[in-house]
């Protein structure tokens, strides 16, 4: 009598997004043992990522950092590379980093665009490691708006020479900085309301700077970073974090915890997440998270489900770099050197209380060597290769300057894959026979999707089966541009017809679900299935995956 065919719907795919750290042969299908370019949707489908279009023409140098501010009622981008500092100008992409004047371009000896910006009362206060602080104030009128430290506003205690401090944040009143050579356990605090002036009051009568010395708190330490959290002073160093209360009264300032054996690896991984602070610690990603039962800051590993891993990449590399991206709900943290970059989605958390997680890489030196989520442009990404991209589209877009002067624009194609855990087809000792594979997309016009297998934990795999996307399409193709638009019909004086200008079309089909099927061969008791999709710049996400077989033989 022959045997009824079976089907293994795979409920939840990924929705738990990757998990490296555990046995794949006994999670459920709700984990993924690989989640490269994609990211996780609210409703748990697995999802392309989007492509990283350059808004600045490549310079070769990378850009070491990036920041938003408000200058007198504008907002501006800066952005450092080499000695460096330049306000962007994103209208003229092909010029965006001129060559002069005094409050476009600010150039500091012997630094490396590895600033920590810091806004604080209308200024934007920059802060590099063995370098004076710089300051950019558009109030100063005439003249340049740049300006180092006053160096002899600096601590009476600096006696060395210069005011070197390495890590700042501009809270509760007062500019607090850290890190200076002379006094790496030491946390400095300005006059109120005047972040260069660190003198005390006896030092000259209308300042009320101060400092705070932490050898007798954590003993032998450095500070890497400083951050608010709930009304509380958090002070990161390597190896140890200091909580004081009350630090907008320093007469009040009080000493609340010391967190031992736990310290910060790289300063720019500090994060405010709503309620919470994340930063990346040598045993993996962390929060400092409060509780009403609990008066104290119990630490939280966000990065269980990948740890070993990530304890790896920290031993190759500190250089990390981090943003929260709030209109998504994800942090993403960048090993710079080594084009490895983590995504946290914070939107839902996993079984264990993690956030789920999944891996952006990039091709042609696109990936991120700073990152800033700003209010004007949301998402920018500063590249390895000197490039300034938006996080847009679905393909990773490279510009280049035309010959008549403006921006010719490449799009590239990347690659997404995720591989499943080993799935059981049942039965520990009969082997199933695999018939079809069925994958429900939505979206992708145009993308190649390609499917392959493994068996029985065998690390050779079949062949690749591919297919095209050609979802249902409905809606009108395009409104921008036809006769019987509202919006940009075509006149004597408006010519953009939309099916030449497709790029300048408002709307775009709505591209719906549709079944694609795949054949399956042998037999197998466990099966892990890897796909790999190209993207063609249309958005794109996995609705459901669905496995057909039927009994076989004992084996």
């Amino acid at each position: 009598m022959a045997k009824e065919l079976s089907y293994k719907p795979l409920d939840d795919l990924g929705v738990n997004g990757l998990n490296t750290q555990s046995n794949p042969a006994t999670l459920d299908p709700s984990w993924l043992t690989k989640a490269e370019n994609v990211v996780i949707r609210e409703s748990g489908r697995i999802a392309l990522r989007k492509g990283l279009k350059q808004k600045v023409v490549p310079t070769g140098t990378a850009i070491a950092s990036l920041v938003e501010h408000r200058d007198q009622s504008t907002d501006k981008i800066f952005a450092s590379y080499g000695t460096s500092i330049y306000t962007v100008d994103f209208g003229s992409p092909t010029a965006a980093f001129p060559s002069s004047g005094a409050d476009v371009k600010h150039t500091v000896t012997g630094s490396s665009g590895n600033w920590q910006y810091v806004n604080f009362n209308d200024r934007l206060n920059v802060f590099h490691e063995s370098i004076v602080p710089q300051r950019y104030d558009g109030s100063l009128g005439v003249g340049s708006k740049w300006a180092a430290y006053d160096n002899a506003h600096r601590p009476s205690s600096v006696t060395s020479g210069e005011f070197k401090p390495s890590c700042g944040m501009g809270y509760y009143g007062r500019m607090w900085v850290g890190g200076v050579a002379e006094g790496k356990d030491v946390i400095y605090y300005s006059t109120l309301l005047d972040s260069d002036d660190f003198r005390t009051t006896a030092e000259n009568g209308a300042s009320n700077g101060g400092y705070i010395d932490l050898k007798t708190v954590w003993g032998t330490d450095e500070i890497v970073a400083i951050a608010p959290f709930y009304g509380k002073l958090v002070i990161f160093g390597n190896n140890n974090i200091v909580v004081y209360d009350s630090p907008e009264v320093i007469g009040s300032i009080a000493l609340n915890e010391v967190i031992r054996g736990i310290g910060l690896v790289s300063r720019d991984t500090v994060q405010a997440i709503g309620d919470d602070l994340v930063f990346l610690s040598s045993t993996g990603l962390r929060s400092l998270a409060r509780t009403t039962e609990k008066d104290k800051l119990p630490l939280q590993d966000l990065s269980l489900n990948i740890k070993d891993t990530l304890i790896r990449n920290i031993g190759n590399s500190t250089n990390v770099k981090s943003v929260y991206v709030e209109s998504e709900g994800i942090y993403i943290m960048s090993f710079v050197d080594n084009n490895i970059n983590y995504i946290f989605d914070f939107k839902h958390g996993t079984p264990n209380g993690a956030p789920r997680i999944t891996t952006w890489t990039f091709d042609s030196d696109r990936e991120p060597a700073s990152l800033a989520y700003t209010n004007l442009y949301g998402l920018l990404v500063g590249q390895q290769d000197g490039g300034l991209a938006g996080y847009e589209r679905y393909f990773d877009t490279d510009a280049a300057a035309a010959d008549g002067g403006g921006i010719t624009y490449t799009d590239t194609s990347y690659t997404s894959e995720i591989q499943t855990v080993w799935l059981n087809l049942g039965n520990s000792v009969i082997a199933a026979l695999l018939k079809r594979f069925f994958m429900i997309i939505e979206g992708g016009n145009g993308a190649t999707v390609c499917m392959k297998y493994y068996k029985d934990f065998s690390p050779v795999s079949s062949d690749s089966t591919c297919v095209t996307l050609s979802p249902v399409t409905t809606g009108t193709a395009f409104l921008w541009g036809e006769t019987t638009s509202l919006y940009g019909a075509t006149t004597a004086t408006h010519t953009h017809d939309s099916a030449v200008h497709t790029a300048s079309a408002t709307y775009r089909p709505v591209y719906g679900l549709k079944e694609y099927r795949m054949p399956l061969l042998g037999s197998a008791k466990h099966l892990k299935i890897a796909v790999d999709i190209q993207s063609n710049g249309f958005d794109l996400s996995i609705q459901a995956l669905t496995l057909l077989h039927k009994q076989g033989k004992i084996r």
